[in-house]
């Protein structure tokens, strides 16, 4: 499911053809969110391929039963399929006789993702890190839990190598909305590497298996 292609901003979704079931729009609304919701399920199933592929499916099929309950005017697709994500984590595990409970350390991550998103903080974390090859995994860990702007716009700067005029042409917005993107993007990213690493560490010490 994870196939490498770039990722894709909020695509515009048209609801009422994803509500009537119109097979055009569902592969649509699938191709453009499969990938980042997979990605998001992947490490808080522990890595876990084919759970985590069991989890993604159960997530869609719920999403489509229940699309009418989504409101574009409340927020966007990508944080409303992660609170069903959620859910469904908890759904399969419990099938298979697993830990129902989520760990810690990502209920920790999703408190502070929130605050640092809403604007509390200011520091910026390296932008070195984003592309050090020996913090790949970590790096990739926490891109799966930002929102998908966030993602996008970050690995558009430091994967794909895109200027600002870039990023914004293809953003629809001006450079100067593109850098206060990337300061708010590199800070929730800042706030989800720094408390996956500490968790993770934390493990090691204590003689657990984090992930």
């Amino acid at each position: 499911m994870m196939n490498g292609t770039a990722a894709q901003s909020e695509p515009e979704i048209d609801f009422r053809r994803l509500s009537r079931r119109d097979k055009e729009e569902v592969v649509r609304w699938f191709d453009a969110y499969s990938d980042p919701v997979y990605g998001f399920i992947f490490y808080r199933v522990g890595r876990d391929a084919d759970l985590a592929g069991d989890v993604a499916q159960e997530t869609f099929v719920t999403a489509l039963e229940t699309i009418d309950r989504f409101d574009p005017r409340r927020g966007e697709m990508f944080p409303w399929l992660t609170h069903i994500a959620r859910n469904c984590i908890r759904k399969v595990l419990r099938r298979r006789g697993r830990d129902v409970l989520l760990p810690d350390f990502w209920k920790t991550v999703d408190h502070k993702l929130t605050r640092a998103i809403a604007g509390i903080g200011s520091d910026i974390f390296p932008e070195e890190l984003l592309v050090r090859k020996e913090t790949a995994e970590l790096v990739r860990m926490a891109l799966t839990n930002l929102p998908l702007r966030y993602q996008v716009a970050l690995r558009r700067r430091y994967f794909e190598e895109l200027s600002l005029h870039e990023i914004a042409a293809l953003e629809g917005i001006n450079e100067g909305a593109v850098k206060v993107l990337l300061h708010r993007a590199r800070l929730a990213f800042r706030t989800a590497f720094e408390t996956i690493s500490a968790s993770i560490l934390d493990g090691q010490g204590k003689g657990r298996v984090i992930l």
